[in-house]
């Protein structure tokens, strides 16, 4: 059986607050996840989840600061067996 890495919507970054990224997620993420872009380039880190559970929001600690990502649609990976 071969492991595959699946990309799943996180959400849309809402703004960005003393430097990390508020996100206005799609699903709850799992502190310590991974963040990528829509290229699936690593861009962060899951670092907080907050927020009622029919909307969560997630914090995410950037890679690189200085982009700016309002607006961009992020994702997070899921190991799916094949």
């Amino acid at each position: 059986m071969s492991i595959k890495l699946t990309p799943l919507r996180l959400g849309i970054v809402w703004k960005m607050v003393r430097s990390q990224l508020i996100v206005k997620c799609d699903r709850v993420p799992k502190i310590g996840a991974k963040v990528y872009d829509s290229s699936l380039k690593e861009i962060g880190e899951v670092v907080s989840v907050f927020g009622p559970t029919s909307q969560p929001f997630a914090e995410v600690k950037p890679i690189n600061s200085s982009k700016r990502y309002i607006g961009e649609v992020l994702y997070v990976l899921e190991k799916t067996a094949r």
